[in-house]
């Protein structure tokens, strides 16, 4: 019977992978629809649940688009160069960052206020301990958001094709060089094509990270278990957890941009990427509780008195207490 059920399972899952293969616009457009309609179903429907419905939506889009990405990967022999192992804990990691959001919120509004906490510890805790099995073991360098980049599935009709990700170097490992002090690779000369090497880009790796910049990143990945526990510790309306956290990613971002090595052009990106998210401290308790919140109603009323901008204004006044309450409370960055 076992056997009988996986061979089923496998022919439906042959079926769908041709399908999707030849029909990518189409699921893209419904991956798509299904974010969308989770906007639009927040506050639509029974207040009491539409905000659980429509984060359940959310998560279930962004788990398809990775598990339609993943199988078009292997249909197509798409890959990088890192280790399966390193692979499949990104894949778990992606995963759970999908969901982290619906968990906090099925278990705020459904469950005891304890066992949020305890599941919201849970889950930072197995992506904290993620992160650095990734940064120590697997030499991952900057980790970067999200951890799997979007497939760019335009070319995967195109023969040939192989992805070139973040942590992708060559299929010929011999036609690549490392610097010893950076980590960077750059074409050799073994490739037999100068316009190879001239037109290599100095960059295809990860750069190697030195131990200041280990210990930059470790804050950085502990930076959510540290805000849990100083706001265990001192209340979630103390600006203690608030000092604690922002310092923290300060101090993170001020050892590793004290690197004498040059980034990469997509490290230097994430590193604006978390410059951008202190900007969202403003909204965050109780800093939004206590100095944002009636500046930032004052700004939005201005803008429903204009003509244009009274519908987006108004959502956005409508919607800030949950957004604010869920979407800058939680720890993801």
């Amino acid at each position: 019977m076992s056997e009988a059920i996986k061979r089923g399972v496998d022919n439906a899952l042959k079926r769908y992978v041709d399908y999707l293969s030849n029909n990518v616009e189409l699921v893209t457009a419904v991956e798509s629809w299904m974010k969308t309609l989770s906007y639009l179903v927040a506050g639509r429907i029974s207040k009491s649940h539409s905000t659980v419905i429509a984060e359940l939506m959310y998560s279930s889009s962004s788990l398809f688009t990775l598990f339609n990405d993943y199988m078009l990967r292997k249909r197509h022999g798409l890959h990088t160069l890192q280790g399966a192992g390193a692979r499949r804990l990104k894949i778990a990691l992606s995963c759970l960052e999908a969901v982290e959001v619906f968990i906090e919120i099925a278990a705020r509004r459904y469950a005891d206020p304890n066992i949020k906490w305890i599941l919201i510890f849970c889950v930072e805790l197995l992506k904290t301990i993620g992160r650095f099995v990734l940064q120590l073991k697997y030499k991952s360098g900057l980790r970067y958001f999200p951890l799997i980049n979007r497939l760019n599935r335009k070319a995967i009709h195109m023969d040939g094709v192989e992805e070139r990700t973040d942590d992708s170097q060559s299929s010929n490992n011999q036609s690549y060089y490392t610097l010893p002090h950076s980590g960077r690779q750059i074409k050799s000369v073994n490739t037999g094509s100068w316009q190879g090497v001239a037109s290599a880009p100095v960059s295809v790796g990860k750069t190697v990270l030195d131990k200041g910049q280990m210990v930059g990143e470790a804050l950085h990945n502990l930076q959510p278990l540290i805000h849990l526990g100083t706001e265990a510790c001192f209340g979630a309306e103390s600006w203690k957890p608030w000092i604690a956290s922002i310092i923290t990613d300060l101090a993170s971002l001020g050892i590793l941009k004290q690197s004498h090595y040059r980034y990469s052009k997509n490290e230097n990106s994430e590193m604006v990427r978390r410059k951008f998210i202190l900007w969202m401290y403003l909204l965050r308790s109780p800093c939004y509780d206590r100095v944002t919140k009636q500046r930032l109603l004052r700004l939005l009323s201005v803008f429903q008195s204009i003509p244009g901008l009274r519908f987006i204004a108004g959502s956005i006044v409508a919607y800030l207490p949950e957004w604010q309450k869920t979407y800058f409370y939680t720890w993801n960055s």
